[in-house]
């Protein structure tokens, strides 16, 4: 786990696509290199990253913290649990000329926005809907976390948006963020640290997924 900061002066105001590239920038030592790593972006200039080998020092890194990470976590174990996950589920467009429609991921606040539209709703505020969302998005995983949410607790902090170009590509990255903390219990050890380091949902390599529990 590394704790990284760069140089104020060339990182002001880092936005996702330019977080992703200096963070690949201190861990990809080839160029098929494959992603090993999880971060998030903590603020303007620092970061907290999880790997399987230690970040480069290069020159726009002002400062590094690196130690071993290895959770010890055991059946039964209350943990306060913190998660910035991008809230998408897949789902196929409609069929045309015969042929299946492809898979698309879809932002689910969004979508639960058009929902209430649709059927001439009252529109609740976007946190309450940013909520509602955390909460199912949990209940899916649930089980493959190994963790028994307390379902009382689970907050979600932050919902936004980013939108970037990204490989020339004719039309913007749209990437939307739930912050989401609670209290669980540890049901299955062996799952949650696979989780803690491989990382949850999608998008992990821009700064989503990365799981972090201590004891509570």
């Amino acid at each position: 786990m590394s704790k990284i900061r760069l140089d104020m002066a060339r990182s002001s105001h880092l936005g996702v696509y330019e977080a992703h590239q200096a963070l690949w920038k201190l861990f990809s030592d080839s160029p098929d290199r494959r992603r090993d790593f999880l971060y998030r972006h903590l603020d303007d200039s620092s970061f907290l990253t999880v790997s399987k080998r230690r970040p480069e020092d290069l020159p726009f890194v002002r400062r590094i913290e690196v130690k071993e990470y290895e959770p010890k976590l055991t059946n039964g174990d209350r943990v306060l649990f913190s998660l910035r996950f991008n809230p998408v589920i897949k789902r196929r467009e409609p069929s045309s000329n015969g042929r299946r429609g492809r898979q698309v991921r879809v932002d689910m606040v969004q979508d639960e926005r058009k929902r209430f539209m649709r059927k001439g709703l009252e529109m609740p505020p976007r946190s309450e809907i940013a909520q509602g969302v955390a909460e199912q998005w949990l209940e899916k995983r649930e089980q493959t976390l190994g963790l028994a949410l307390e379902k009382e607790t689970v907050m979600a902090e932050a919902y936004d948006q980013s939108r970037f170009g990204y490989r020339g590509g004719s039309k913007d990255v749209v990437l939307s963020r739930i912050d989401v903390c609670g209290f669980a219990t540890v049901s299955d050890a062996a799952l949650l640290k696979k989780a803690l380091f491989q990382g949850v949902g999608a998008a992990k390599g821009f700064g989503f997924g990365l799981l972090l529990v201590r004891r509570a």
